[in-house]
């Protein structure tokens, strides 16, 4: 049986799905292997959980929390089955800093049994404010993910691959204390449903998107799908995040690779 690169994500902006089917794209091309996608993102997406086998090549995404992998995504790693597997973690991050996410994801999966081989930070444009990494994943960022798979297959190819010494901190970086904030609506809703479809907590009701359930992540999905531009964030604690954001993290980072 061929092996499989199995492009694996979670995603509510897109970013991180456009790094990791680059990469995973051209890793399968230079391996001639078959390519898997499942996104994680969606609720309904998340009903069966991930399997390899031990050809195949985890390719696993994730956007980067306040300098750690979202809960939501180790409680998927914690149902994989790896079958033995190799696999490359890409984190993406805003453009402060990635902290100790791939390593705390590199951890979780050699729990599972997968065995890393390589690691890559990548910016994607905050999802708190679009003037931070406007624009990225950009051409440029892109290349570096099509250059990072082709890497990836040269060493896998060789059959020398070892766990690569990744960047981050054991005991983590402390989780932020949880904060009930959720998205506001404007009167500019029409009521389209757009941000109750793309929500990956599925916390938006469909009738009225006014309403919204007590754990949101504060992805921002919904803020950057709106037609109208009728969700948005207001709290004393974006506000001061934003403006964090927006004062000490202008100046562009580079992707960091792990290999």
């Amino acid at each position: 049986m061929p092996p499989i690169v199995r492009a694996v994500y979670f995603s509510p902006t897109h970013t991180t799905e456009t790094i990791v089917s680059d990469v995973a794209n051209e890793l399968a091309t230079a391996l001639s292997a078959e390519t898997a996608t499942v996104s994680l993102t969606l609720p309904n997406e998340r009903l069966a959980s991930v399997s390899c086998d031990a050809g195949d090549v985890l390719v696993l995404g994730f956007p980067v929390y306040a300098g750690r992998v979202p809960e939501l995504v180790t409680s998927e790693i914690a149902r994989m089955s790896s079958g033995g597997a190799q696999a490359v973690i890409i984190g993406m991050y805003g453009n402060r800093h990635y902290d100790d996410a791939l390593l705390e994801a590199a951890d979780a999966l050699e729990e599972r049994g997968f065995r890393i081989v390589a690691a890559g930070a990548f910016i994607g444009e905050h999802s708190m404010t679009a003037h931070v990494a406007a624009g990225r994943p950009d051409a440029s960022d892109r290349e570096a993910a099509r250059s990072f798979g082709r890497s990836i297959a040269l060493v896998i190819a060789s059959g020398t691959a070892e766990a690569p010494a990744i960047a981050g901190n054991r005991p983590y970086k402390k989780r932020p204390e949880p904060a009930d904030i959720r998205p506001l609506t404007t009167d500019d809703c029409t009521s389209c449903g757009i941000c109750a479809t793309v929500c990956p907590m599925g916390i938006i009701d469909h009738e009225d998107p006014r309403l919204v359930q007590a754990g949101c992540l504060r992805c921002n999905a919904c803020v950057k799908r709106c037609p109208e531009n009728a969700k948005h964030f207001e709290s004393e604690l974006t506000d001061k995040i934003v403006a964090m954001l927006e004062t000490t993290c202008r100046e562009p980072r580079k992707p960091e690779l792990f290999l």
